[in-house]
């Protein structure tokens, strides 16, 4: 079980490529199975099929790169609130197709057809993810994403195909 704690933004963790080759298929399943559950948690609340879901992600990521930057975003924006427009940016379609390396053909119509259902919107520039993260499932889904990933780290580090920081040395005080 992921303990849910405030963290130290400044750990990294280390990878063991000897680890990760001799544990490869273990490895392999742990990745896999957290990127199903991810597909299951953002289908389950937006009703996608796996195509999209992988365009959606693809195009979320794409509107919000200007403002995940952290000199860029505001604290009061950090949150579930509406990103200014200048933040964000449209993706055209074949952005779209190289970013996730379906057909451009195969990505339009996809596009076209979230954007008749409302999961996208089409602008001059490109398409935009709307901002889902005021509804009422998105900080659930979000969590449970959260300890997905937690529970995929945990997995890794029990492989040894991770490992977290050492700890840190005691700071000397000096008198």
């Amino acid at each position: 079980m992921t303990e849910r704690t405030d963290a130290d933004p400044t750990l990294r963790y280390s990878i063991s490529v000897e680890a990760m080759e001799r544990e490869l298929r273990l490895c392999g399943f742990a990745l896999l199975n957290h990127y199903l559950t991810m597909h299951h948690v953002i289908a389950e609340h937006v009703r996608l099929q796996p195509i999209e879901v992988l365009i959606l992600i693809a195009t979320t990521t794409g509107n919000v790169q200007r403002a995940v930057r952290t000199e860029a975003l505001p604290d009061v924006l950090r949150a579930s609130t509406a990103l200014p427009p200048d933040l964000v940016v449209p993706m055209s379609r074949r952005a779209i197709a190289r970013v996730t390396g379906l057909p451009t053909e195969t990505v339009r119509r996809h596009v076209d057809g979230m954007v008749r259902r409302g999961v996208l919107v089409s602008t001059r520039k490109g398409v935009l993810a709307p901002n889902r993260l005021s509804e009422h499932w998105a900080a659930g889904a979000v969590l449970r994403l959260l300890e997905a990933h937690a529970d995929c780290t945990e997995q890794l580090v029990a492989l040894k195909a991770i490992a977290p920081p050492p700890p840190r040395p005691a700071r000397s005080r000096r008198t």
